[in-house]
């Protein structure tokens, strides 16, 4: 079996017919007659039935088109691969980012596809997990970090490292919250994100659990403005368990305990941008710096 024979099992099924799919190839029917042919001999199960109306797959054949297919778009994938490093890749590659740049571990990602890539030109973006996911979904990004599942079917997402997150309160509310039940968290101002932002969804979870929602008094897009609205005050928050533990340190905020939850921090890319120059290479940097199993 080979690749060609492959390629032609693929487009006489998707023709059914060998006369069609002969002159696609460039090959005389006999040739294609004669690849199927092989391929049914080596695999040791028919592919097709022969009928007047055309070549129709038979259920062996249904199946083995969707693995031929997948092999087709793997080997393209190890082509294309294989042509970045011998040519070298050059052009813009647009990176959406979120949170800081210490959590994402930017720095070592960026100087991973400097070095490997010295034509790659980094465009970097920094916003919001729901609008990441749309610059890539409009392909205004080759990819980006986002927190939680993404359920959409154009995107791949690969989960790389997981997030703690705790409701804080200024510090000098620390006894009022301490003991606090939900009812009574629920009731204490609330410091919110914008709808597009994850924060704001896992926030919302987690007081539906309770039956409750959380009491917004404001509206802010970045975490650090966020902690300084805290300390300032104003209101609770959900933010990182690390950015929390070091403000209770400095004694800026206090960390109720009951207020805890765990969101995913992903990488996401276009699926049909898969075998792209770019996309690849991005991959590999992010398997290589969160050291990622490359077959997960």
């Amino acid at each position: 079996m080979d690749l060609n024979q492959l390629k032609t099992f693929v487009m006489v099924a998707e023709t059914a017919n060998l006369t069609k799919a002969s002159e696609l190839l460039f090959l005389s029917q006999p040739a294609v007659s004669a690849q199927i042919k092989a391929l049914e001999s080596e695999f040791g199960v028919e592919l097709f039935q022969r009928t007047a109306r055309g070549m129709i797959l038979t259920v062996a054949g249904q199946a083995m088109k969707q693995d031929a297919i997948k092999a087709l778009a793997a080997a393209k994938g190890v082509l294309s691969r294989a042509q970045n490093f011998r040519n070298g890749v050059s052009g813009e590659c647009r990176i959406g980012t979120i949170s800081e740049p210490v959590i994402l571990r930017l720095g070592e990602l960026l100087s991973h596809l400097t070095l490997a890539h010295p034509n790659l030109s980094l465009r970097l973006t920094q916003s919001i997990s729901g609008i990441v996911i749309e610059s890539v979904l409009e392909g205004r990004l080759h990819g980006g970090f986002v927190l939680g599942d993404v359920n959409d079917l154009r995107i791949v997402s690969m989960p790389i490292h997981t997030i703690t997150l705790r409701v804080v309160g200024p510090f000098a509310w620390r006894n009022r919250i301490l003991n606090a039940d939900w009812e009574e968290i629920a009731e204490h101002p609330w410091i919110g994100m914008p709808a597009k932002c994850s924060f704001h969804r896992t926030t919302a979870n987690l007081f539906a659990r309770h039956g409750l929602s959380p009491h917004s008094i404001i509206e802010v897009d970045q975490e650090s403005t966020v902690r300084q609205m805290v300390k300032s005050g104003l209101g609770l928050a959900l933010i990182r368990e690390d950015v929390a533990l070091d403000a209770e340190e400095k004694q800026e905020v206090a960390i109720w305990p009951k207020g805890m939850e765990k969101d995913t921090l992903n990488f996401i890319y276009l699926k049909s941008e898969t075998n792209s120059p770019i996309v690849p290479i991005l991959c590999e940097g992010v398997n290589k710096i969160w050291d990622r199993d490359l077959n997960s």
